[in-house]
């Protein structure tokens, strides 16, 4: 179908809309990376969550995940009795035969925590799983260029110089520029997401106002970030480093996009995940 901006995006039955996602219980903080995409990095005290697969699967095939778990803050180790008390599932949703709400299709696999007997400062597990019937098939980050960490100097700068263009983007309210940079993003997102065309234009409306009320005069300095490369080298991001006070707050904005925020008194993140196609010089946005 044609949308009210001209993204394409392909009409798909109600049967075939399925989401995957990774059922999350636990009590500690933890990285999640579905094809070495950060899908989630919850550095709190964990949480009970579902984190959505698709927006890391460009189609069907063999993809990845791979789970990280880290001790609560200001401790050395992870807690074994919290440790135990954790699990992940990868799970199918489907959308219900109304169109309206979610629910849980199956279990497709769990995802087991070996043994820890000793506290340890970190555990990583990595697991394959198949998936065949998605409905989609996207270009993403398939025909970009990959980047090199040995690099990553050089590339720091170009990454730092394309986010202040987008922080000033943001600053002067421009949404119709803001819309533009991340038409790609969202042809995509809402490809794999089954965006309903009913609720295109609301969504659109939020966003601009989002822009222009909330970020005008409102973005903060862009500072105290790392670079990360995922996908291989394909996909870049900078990232807010730890933190134990932000803003007047007692927060850990560690993972956070610097393009940040302060709309009175309430502070947010533009989380952004760039990337270069190939044959080009210009980054582009692809994910958050």
């Amino acid at each position: 179908m044609q949308t009210a901006e001209n993204l394409k995006l392909k009409e798909i039955a109600l049967d075939k809309q399925f989401t995957y996602a990774i059922s999350v219980t636990t009590y500690i903080p933890y990285e999640l990376y579905i094809n070495d995409i950060a899908a989630e990095k919850d550095y709190d005290s964990g949480s009970n969550a579902a984190i959505e697969m698709n927006p890391y699967l460009l189609g069907n095939g063999t993809h990845t995940i791979r789970l990280r778990l880290l001790p609560q803050m200001g401790k050395e180790t992870i807690d074994v009795e919290s440790y135990e008390m954790s699990h992940f599932e990868l799970v199918k949703v489907i959308k219900n035969q109304n169109g309206k709400g979610l629910k849980y299709d199956e279990e497709v696999m769990k995802l087991p925590l070996p043994p820890m007997t000793t506290p340890l400062p970190f555990i990583e597990m990595k697991w394959e799983v198949e998936i065949d019937d998605l409905p989609y098939q996207l270009e993403g980050w398939s025909k970009s260029k990959a980047f090199k960490k040995e690099d990553s100097l050089v590339i720091m700068k170009q990454v730092v110089a394309y986010y202040e263009e987008l922080r000033n983007i943001l600053n002067i309210g421009d949404d119709k520029e803001w819309l533009e940079r991340t038409k790609k993003r969202r042809e995509e997102t809402w490809s794999l997401m089954y965006k309903q065309k009913d609720k295109i234009k609301e969504t659109l409306k939020k966003l601009k106002k989002t822009v222009t009320d909330e970020c005008r005069n409102n973005m903060l300095p862009l500072e105290d970030y790392d670079l990360f490369f995922y996908a291989e080298g394909k996909i870049l991001s900078l990232e807010r480093r730890k933190t134990e006070e932000f803003e007047g707050y007692d927060a850990n904005i560690k993972g956070w996009s610097p393009l940040i925020y302060n709309d009175d008194g309430g502070v947010y993140d533009m989380g952004i995940k760039i990337h270069m196609p190939l044959g080009s010089d210009t980054f582009e946005i692809i994910r958050k």
